[in-house]
């Protein structure tokens, strides 16, 4: 699109990650972990895992 144009981009897809309880007791590590990815797309999502009832 050129400058001033009034159409509407959507940004790319974010990667979604989904870590295990064993992963997520360490937030700081995870995030650490899946960095190289998520700096790749300058954003991600963190999806906790599923509380059991």
């Amino acid at each position: 699109t050129s400058p001033g144009s009034s159409d509407f981009l959507p940004p790319p897809e974010c990667p979604v990650f989904e870590p295990s309880w064993a992963e997520f007791s360490d937030p700081l590590g995870y995030i650490a972990k899946i960095r190289p990815i998520a700096e790749k797309s300058g954003i991600c999502k963190i999806r906790p895992p599923a509380v059991s009832i």
